[in-house]
């Protein structure tokens, strides 16, 4: 399977790559947050602009530079979640120009882009972060339901028609077999285009399962926290990694 590379870390090869979200809304609590999340061994953090104080692009690119510090070597995804998404508002004007500040820090390794924001400006922020060089993660979320397999599918070969690099979708199942859903839709992405990094997750309670063992499926990636949590359903990452090796040796070839 080809990968896509975030720094240092590739998704799509090997374990599937834990990433902890930061949720802090001051740039005192980004910091100690990252410095946990290195500290506890996330292989990318993902920093939620979203839920900070201040979204001004200056005040992002301080913010991210102390993010990074605090890092190390751990790669950084920067995630600006709208408000039909589980986020915050923005005008697709600023979220162009917000994006814009972070990829020309050259602080990020990677950034979010959402399928059904404004089309024009997210297809601006995928063209300068892959002009820069940086991976871009595509993404669907819906926090009421599961939409059937083949809808999952589409969203995300509509992700990479538009050039984003690895597609995700996080879904909330109402039922067993909407977990069922999100991981045969896992599957069949990861049979067809097995090229092209997917990252599945089913939310809540009911999902976790899809948090501890999509990788079997074809996920390449999945969220634990370090802290708050920035979704429903995600696990304390010292929870999460014996799990992910559990799984890991259970699927390691054996000898005669």
């Amino acid at each position: 399977m080809a990968g896509v590379a975030v720094g240092s870390v590739v998704l799509g090869e090997g374990t599937p790559k834990v990433l902890v979200p930061l949720t802090g809304a001051s740039l005192a609590e980004v910091a100690a947050q990252a410095s946990a999340a290195a500290e506890g061994g996330a292989d990318i953090i993902e920093w939620r602009v979203d839920l900070f104080g201040d979204h001004a692009p200056a005040a992002v690119v301080v913010a991210l530079r102390a993010i990074a510090d605090a890092a190390g070597a751990v790669p950084l995804l920067v995630t600006f979640r709208t408000a039909a998404e589980g986020g915050s508002a923005i005008t697709p004007d600023a979220y162009e120009a917000l994006y814009g500040a972070v990829i020309d820090s050259g602080l990020a390794g990677a950034v979010d882009v959402e399928l059904a924001f404004d089309e024009a400006s997210g297809d601006a922020v995928i063209d300068a972060a892959q002009d820069a060089g940086l991976a871009v993660i595509g993404s669907f979320h819906d926090f009421a339901a599961t939409p059937t397999a083949s809808e999952l599918v589409s969203r995300c070969e509509a992700m990479w028609r538009r050039g984003c690099d690895v597609a995700k979708v996080a879904v909330m199942p109402t039922s067993p077999d909407d977990v069922l859903t999100l991981l045969a839709a896992s599957r069949a992405l990861a049979v067809l285009r097995p090229g092209r990094p997917v990252l599945a997750i089913s939310m809540g309670p009911l999902g976790v399962v899809t948090r501890l063992a999509g990788g079997v499926f074809g996920s390449c990636a999945t969220f634990a926290m370090v802290g708050k949590a920035s979704a429903p359903g995600q696990v304390p990452i010292d929870e999460l990694r014996p799990v992910l090796r559990l799984i890991d040796a259970g699927l390691a070839p054996r000898g005669p």
